[in-house]
């Protein structure tokens, strides 16, 4: 048994008590004794096997000047040996035999600059420009209601379907106004937070909701909520002169002047149609419309 070493001693949760330890080392004290006793027995037989000699004082403790004592002490050796790992076994503190169901591991305590934190672990994955990593941050039973969709989205093939096309913006976002809730296993952050889409270059106030659970040694997004500030949402045009709506014109002109096709394509709406003077092609998206100015603005028009 010892030669594969000390049974390791099992891990638990709970520290033990002082009597189940007292208990624990008596037994190892008599499994020890029982230990050294069945080896010297044993090294008596190995001897009476080769058939070497005993001297009258061996220098056991025990007394082996008969075959017939060796046997019985070899009998006892055994019993000692099955003896001493059933009571080693039945110890709960140092066997795997008794398991104790191990209690779920709780939620640390974090103050409000530690919740307010967890913000930029979300944000951190959005850089990645990855909607795994993104969908990733959410808890198992979650649920998003995100800025730019009316659909909800209640599990991780939802949420990540819904950054696959957000990720396209590159946004970027930065918390201005905070507010940090607390309770048993769950924490929550709501306030205000900026984005900028690096796509566009565009602008986004927006209001949020975080609440936080934690799950697999890590806090995730159970709640997340985010929609455009009602106040910045544009009541209607003002109406305008004729004179203005020839104006326009010139600040699309204005653009072509800088040779840069972004600045041209950031004149367009978002349901803009480009039908150009040298291109079959009709231009329904940003993306078209970049296209054909990166070409057409070699020329360099006015």
């Amino acid at each position: 048994l010892f030669s594969q070493g000390t049974p390791p001693l099992r891990q638990h949760n709970k520290q033990p008590s002082i009597m189940s330890l007292r208990t624990s080392l008596r037994s190892f004290g008599r499994f020890n004794s029982m230990y050294k006793h069945a080896r010297s027995a044993s090294t008596i037989a190995d001897k009476f096997a080769l058939g070497q000699s005993f001297s009258s004082k061996p220098t056991s403790t025990l007394k082996y000047d008969t075959p017939m004592l060796m046997a019985k002490n070899l009998t006892k050796y055994n019993n000692n040996v099955t003896e001493s790992t059933s009571l080693f076994s039945k110890q709960t503190f140092f066997s795997g035999a008794a398991k104790e169901e191990s209690s779920p591991l709780q939620a640390p305590e974090l103050s409000d600059k530690e919740v307010q934190n967890l913000f930029h672990l979300w944000n951190d994955a959005l850089a990645t420009l990855d909607p795994d990593t993104v969908a990733q941050r959410y808890a198992s039973n979650s649920i998003l209601l995100p800025t730019v969709s009316d659909t909800p989205r209640t599990d991780y093939d939802s949420i990540k379907a819904y950054f696959v096309d957000f990720l396209q913006k590159k946004p970027q976002g930065v918390v201005t106004q905070s507010k940090v809730l607390k309770g048993d296993g769950w924490c929550l952050d709501a306030g205000i937070y900026e984005f900028t889409l690096g796509a566009t270059g565009d602008k986004v106030m927006a209001r949020y909701t975080f609440k936080y659970v934690f799950e697999d040694e890590e806090w995730k997004i159970a709640h997340h909520h985010s929609s455009v500030m009602p106040e910045g949402i544009p009541a209607g045009a003002e109406p305008i002169t004729e004179d203005e709506v020839k104006s326009l014109f010139g600040l699309w002109n204005d653009a072509l002047a800088t040779l840069d096709a972004d600045a041209v394509a950031k004149r367009y709406s978002k349901n803009a149609v480009l039908l150009p003077t040298v291109s079959d092609l009709p231009r329904t998206d940003y993306a078209l419309i970049h296209d054909y100015f990166t070409n057409f603005l070699q020329k360099k028009p006015q």
